[in-house]
């Protein structure tokens, strides 16, 4: 892999770390003032994120847990993923998917006037995304959009990458589906030259109202996977009725496996004092 190890940076705060995989407890303002502030310099930077799906993959791919623990952000995008957190005593304070941040991160950037690539999903529909964005947002700067059905290596993965460096992008945004745009970025790393790299999902079919997400009352109670798994059962049955609980019941397992006890002299057992 092309990847580099993560830099600790300021703006954001320490990960907690869940089940092996870091987690910055980030607010949607602080991870989009994060990435626009990333877009000013010169480190290439990679931001990702989890929910359950993304848990239980990394649990059973090492190469797909490896690149979460490479990345320089990893935010929560899952209710699962929060309260599994609170359940091991490390709370998360936000729950967010691109979807909550994308209008924000697109207003922010227009501000600074950086560019932003897409890249995923079928033909057309990164482009519709970008057109509704510039729409939206007076100042948008899309610096091009491609499909996602092409071969992720050879000459065709090569004209890809050769279109998104020469558009000038600053921040590209990747939707290929976990963990396909996870590992593409992590093995494509010292080739690709925008500074902000962005796994997205299912982000432009939202957008572009191709599919729909559930009902406000839904997202914010943490059942939006349940809209999911009863619109496309035979899609999302594995990953909802199967996978959810299967990361409960690993979660279940760390909290009830015993803790090592602190050395003897370590400052919880001596008070904060030391001699």
């Amino acid at each position: 892999m092309g990847a580099s190890q993560p830099l600790r940076d300021p703006l954001i705060p320490a990960p907690v770390e869940v089940l092996g995989v870091p987690i910055h407890p980030v607010s949607p303002d602080e991870l989009v003032a994060t990435l626009v502030a990333w877009g000013g310099r010169a480190q290439q930077r990679r931001c990702y994120n989890v929910n359950v799906h993304a848990m239980n993959l990394a649990a059973g791919d090492p190469e797909f847990h490896a690149a979460l623990r490479r990345a320089d952000l990893v935010f929560c995008d899952g209710f699962g993923v929060k309260w599994g957190a609170s359940l091991l005593g490390k709370p998360i304070p936000h729950r967010m998917t691109p979807p909550d941040w994308i209008d924000a991160f697109a207003a922010a950037t227009a501000a600074a006037g950086q560019s932003v690539f897409a890249l995923g999903d079928e033909d057309g529909v990164a482009a519709r995304f970008q057109q509704l964005l510039a729409e939206r947002h007076p100042g948008y700067r899309s610096a091009g959009a491609h499909h996602g059905f092409f071969a992720k290596q050879g000459a065709e993965n090569d004209a890809v990458i050769e279109a998104v460096n020469a558009s000038g992008a600053v921040h590209l945004l990747v939707g290929f589906g976990m963990p396909l745009q996870e590992k593409w970025l992590e093995e494509n790393a010292a080739r690709l030259r925008p500074r902000v790299q962005i796994p997205v999902g299912a982000l432009f079919r939202w957008y572009t109202g191709i599919e729909q997400r559930a009902p406000k009352w839904m997202t914010d109670n943490g059942l939006e996977w349940l809209h999911r798994l009863a619109r496309h059962p035979g899609r999302h049955f594995r990953r909802y009725a199967v996978g959810n609980p299967q990361f409960l019941l690993r979660v279940v397992r760390a909290r009830l496996r015993p803790r090592p006890a602190p050395p003897a002299d370590s400052p919880a057992e001596t008070g904060g004092l030391r001699e």
